[in-house]
């Protein structure tokens, strides 16, 4: 059946066979706004899907990666925006991404921003925001693809700070210059095989951490680390 959803306030329609990608997406149906776009998943769509994944998956995962495939690689090319894997949540109204590879504890730091600041601060998503740029300005958005826990919602935040995330026994936190960061948020989203979105994408990321302060945070995981985190970050502004 088709479905039209607003993501990124971006809005198109979808045409979705199973229940599992359906109920995945239903915090972003639309109601209202002629899609801008459509988009299906075929049989080749999911059985490339599945040679792609390293671990065994079924049709209806296969779908809900497939359209989310589909989906990032228009808004890279028509709507200045780009996937990035890392946790985001809100803070006071600003948007803070905690980026790292995979098991290093991006999702437990999070949690230690909830029990530390409670209801100042809202997980954005948990494992695949958008990032999109309007009228100049990045914004952190909300997805339905939110990570195993299903953590986030769907709204849009001013972006401000990059955390690359790591292991270590004391807590700390320091700015990144910028030439190195861009290499380092390469590893964080998907890079297109075709040039000219390359070329896109790289202006994105480019223009996206000059805009925003970007860190090295090394934690330890107490829970000091979110204060010294957000101390770095806000500038003891509690």
């Amino acid at each position: 059946m088709i479905f039209n959803y607003e993501i990124a306030g971006v809005v198109f329609s979808a045409d979705i066979r199973y229940k599992f990608t359906y109920d995945l997406m239903k915090d972003y149906l639309s109601e209202g706004g002629a899609p801008e776009f459509s988009l299906s998943v075929s049989d080749e769509d999911i059985k490339r899907e599945r040679r792609l994944t390293p671990y065994d998956v079924t049709d209806r995962i296969c779908e809900s990666t497939a359209l989310y495939r589909k989906y990032i690689y228009i808004i890279m090319k028509k709507y200045d925006a780009f996937f990035f894997h890392c946790s985001s949540v809100a803070v006071d109204g600003q948007a803070v991404l905690f980026a790292a590879a995979s098991g290093t504890g991006k999702s437990t730091h999070r949690n230690l921003w909830l029990r530390n600041f409670g209801d100042r601060v809202t997980v954005i998503n948990d494992d695949k925001p958008i990032i999109r740029r309007i009228d100049g300005k990045f914004y952190v958005c909300g997805t339905p693809w939110r990570g195993k826990e299903g953590m986030g919602e769907n709204i849009r935040v001013p972006a401000k700070a990059l955390c690359f995330l790591s292991r270590a026994e004391k807590n700390s936190i320091g700015p990144i210059d910028t030439a190195s960061v861009v290499a380092r948020a390469l590893n964080q989203t998907v890079r297109p095989e075709d040039p000219e979105l390359m070329s896109n994408l790289l202006g994105l990321l480019d223009g996206f951490i000059r805009q925003v302060d970007c860190y090295d945070l090394r934690v330890n995981m107490d829970d000091k680390a979110a204060v010294v985190a957000y101390n770095g970050i806000f500038k003891n502004k509690m």
